[in-house]
């Protein structure tokens, strides 16, 4: 069992029984003390639970995980623009990898380009695009992630290796001045590779993230474009100037692109 697996279980675990020991962790799902000790570190380090003599229990102020289904309603009406302007940069006959995100998803909802190539893990996209005709969908295949809604394991990388594409578009659960953050060490590794194997990774983000926090960095190097619905911390528009990377922002109506230059 993959370890985002056993701390989705605690974490369903400890909301129904609000503590879990380590010998519970044990028991239900067949580790030893040392993987319960690695997992309960991970859970404290997200700030989900926090540590408790022999266990873990829910903290005061209850922070889950919100499941993807959940995220997709949030922020609806600022994802719809961000698809919309990220969706106008795809054109005709392009080859374009769709991460596993909200807003990605929105981006894939607004595609007017035909005779593309999609590439995706996501089992969402997979069904928005499957109903046209004027392209073809190639499946990164895995193991089954439910409440992601996603594919997941070694044969997603592996299949990646062995594309090329026009275009990346990727989500983030934060966008800090050094980076994109993600909860798993494992969506890094797939962006990175992602990166790698597109001419162009576009990173799609709503306001929301740059004042949220995760835990894995994706550098800014491996990034092209933002594409964000308000204004950019100086602190991080700064970052992106010095890096070459465009940002376009929307604000109500009107779009703002500007070609980042360092001019040092």
């Amino acid at each position: 069992m993959y370890q985002e697996e056993r701390l989705l279980k605690i974490l369903d675990y400890v909301n129904k029984h609000n503590t879990m020991s380590v010998m519970d962790i044990c028991s239900l799902l067949d580790v030893s003390r040392d993987t319960a000790r690695r997992d309960i570190v991970k859970l404290v380090q997200k700030g989900v639970v926090m540590r408790t003599h022999g266990g873990v229990a829910l903290p005061h102020l209850q922070k889950e995980i919100a499941s993807y289904q959940e995220r997709l309603i949030d922020e609806t009406d600022s994802k719809r623009k961000i698809g919309l302007l990220a969706a106008n940069l795809v054109q005709d006959h392009e080859t374009v990898i769709f991460d596993v995100s909200t807003t990605v998803q929105s981006v894939a909802e607004q595609i007017s380009a035909k005779y593309i190539t999609a590439i995706t893990h996501s089992i969402d996209i997979v069904g928005i695009l499957s109903g046209r005709e004027d392209l073809q969908i190639y499946v990164l295949g895995g193991y089954l992630h439910a409440k992601n809604r996603l594919l997941y394991g070694p044969s997603v990388i592996d299949k990646l290796r062995e594309l090329r594409a026009d275009k990346t578009f990727i989500g983030a659960t934060a966008v800090r001045a050094d980076g994109l953050y993600f909860p798993y060490e494992d969506d890094v590794s797939v962006k990175k590779e992602m990166a790698r194997r597109s001419d162009q990774l576009i990173a799609v983000a709503d306001f929301t993230k740059f004042s949220s926090k995760s835990v894995y960095r994706l550098d800014f190097d491996f990034v092209d474009i933002l594409i964000t619905d308000q204004e950019v911390p100086i602190e991080i528009r700064e970052v992106l100037h010095h890096k070459n990377i465009t940002i376009i922002q929307c604000e109500e109506n009107d779009i703002y692109e500007e070609e980042n230059s360092d001019e040092s």
